[in-house]
């Protein structure tokens, strides 16, 4: 039976991953990787900008300084002290989930996922459990996090029901034993991807925060 909800942040909670292609992308340009947003978005959303560095650096025969990922992190943050918003409905379904024990498990730092709730309004519902890649050696897609999370809570994985986005957080999730929701409502998810998430064994996607809601409601019965 589920009986805990653990939500990634970026593109779940916060539509925030547009904002981190569009920051990545741009500094990636100035380097010479001729990398599009839309590129970016189908194949690294989900991943650290250090491991990001890393892969493209290599891919593409750059080296990039070593201030680029504190350079594109600080953009990042900028982009979101602008624009940054909930995703869309997510407010009003945290509210209706309140009475449900909840979790955030993401590959951002704490004091990004901690600033960027506090800034949409949301940090309220995870005032305790909120867990980073920076807290285990490997970020996801390693299910490594997850398992922390599990154990630190107190929780069994197959009573989760786990929030994704990304390829990545889908993978990590799935890999730990828990039960994964692909959610497809962020501005940053492109053509094909309800496609990938099934394709990595994700049964249960929502188009959008409402459909969330029904699988939630559903999984809890």
């Amino acid at each position: 039976m589920i009986n805990h909800l653990i939500f990634d942040c970026d593109g779940v909670l916060i539509d925030s991953e547009i904002l981190a292609a569009q920051a990545m992308v741009g500094a990636l340009n100035d380097h010479r990787i001729p990398i599009t947003v839309n590129e970016y978005l189908t194949n690294c959303t989900g991943k650290t900008f250090s491991g990001l560095k890393i892969d493209l650096s290599k891919e593409y025969s750059v080296v990039l300084p070593d201030d680029f990922v504190r350079l594109v992190t600080e953009n990042m943050e900028a982009l979101k002290l602008q624009k940054l918003k909930p995703i869309q409905g997510m407010l009003d379904l945290l509210n209706k989930v309140r009475d449900i024990p909840k979790a955030v498990v993401s590959n951002s730092d704490l004091s990004q996922i901690k600033s960027s709730l506090t800034q949409v309004g949301a940090m309220h519902h995870f005032e305790t459990n909120m867990f980073s890649s920076e807290q285990v050696q490997n970020p996801k897609p390693s299910p490594e996090i997850y398992h922390y999370a599990a154990v630190k809570i107190g929780i069994d994985p197959k009573n989760c029901l786990v929030v994704e986005d990304s390829i990545s957080g889908a993978t990590a999730a799935y890999s730990a034993g828990m039960n994964v929701v692909g959610l497809l409502a962020g501005s940053h998810i492109v053509e094909g991807h309800r496609d990938r998430l099934k394709d990595i064994g994700i049964e249960m996607i929502a188009s959008s925060t409402k459909e969330l809601e029904g699988i939630i409601n559903q999984c809890m019965r």
